[in-house]
């Protein structure tokens, strides 16, 4: 069996908390969310309930989960759209995938 894709959520809002998230755990023998970031601590709270995320991979913006290093395979990009060219100029630090870096877009642009 092949090793789980990790995801992380950049943005709690309508996509990443209600469109993405569900997904991923519904898909979960085959990926699996590893940590979140958003400005509003209460979305944060339910990602980490429903989700099981541990306290030190939540994060309160986009600047500090970016700056982690090798946190997920993915990351899902799913902050408002006028702000996703800011994150995707050089911000692949946080992300993992077989040797290669790489960074998802969903719903941006």
């Amino acid at each position: 069996m092949s090793k789980k894709m990790t995801i992380a959520i950049l943005g709690l809002g309508s996509r990443g908390l209600q469109v993405y998230a569900p997904l991923i755990k519904e898909n979960g023998d085959q990926m699996e969310l590893v940590a979140v970031a958003d400005l509003d601590p209460a979305k944060i709270n339910v990602a980490q309930e429903e989700y099981g995320i541990p306290e030190e991979a939540c994060f309160s913006s986009a600047e500090k989960l970016l700056k982690e290093n090798r946190l997920a395979d993915a990351i899902f990009i799913c902050t408002q759209d006028c702000y996703a060219e800011k994150w995707t100029a050089g911000s692949t630090a946080s992300i993992r995938n077989r040797g290669r870096r790489s960074l998802y877009e969903l719903g941006c642009g």
